[in-house]
């Protein structure tokens, strides 16, 4: 049985694992590992490898299928959560500058309250016409009464 010598990375890409992945492949095979004069770890590998890689079952195609959709999912969420947050500053900014317009406002109203004179340009309100002197109906008073409060039926 003839042997080659390998090294983790090597193996690695050959089998297209990780480094930590095909480091514990050759211990659970048991083969025989030696650090050269470089400080570089060789394997000896046999020749039936075949054996060796077809027992030990890369990722199953579904389960990676399952990975892709993950980190799809994981993208789509980040991006979702970036626009959102983005439209929370926009709405907590158009918040703030309508309490500035709020707050001048109402100091605006304050003032001319305090005045009580009306806004140049303003048009005083129309005033209610006189209570004209004709009879009103005895459910026109009962309900003048129910609902403004007015003094009762004589």
């Amino acid at each position: 049985m003839t042997r080659q010598r390998y090294t983790y990375q090597e193996l690695a890409e050959q089998w297209g694992i990780t480094v930590p992945a095909a480091k514990q492949r050759v211990r659970r095979a048991g083969w025989k590992r030696g650090r050269g004069n470089d400080g570089i770890v060789r394997v000896l590998v046999p020749e039936d490898t075949e054996r060796i890689e077809t027992t030990v079952s890369p990722i199953k195609t579904a389960e990676k299928q399952a990975l892709e959709t993950l980190r799809d999912t994981v993208e789509n969420l980040t991006g979702v959560t970036i626009k959102q947050a983005q439209r929370i500053e926009d709405l907590t900014t158009a918040l703030l500058d309508s309490q500035e317009q709020n707050a001048v406002l109402r100091e605006r109203l304050a003032t001319l309250a305090a005045q009580k004179t009306p806004p140049p340009g303003a048009q005083s309100l129309p005033q209610k016409p006189i209570a004209q002197s004709r009879p009103q109906s005895l459910i026109g008073r009962v309900l003048r009464v129910l609902y403004k409060g007015d003094t009762p039926l004589r």
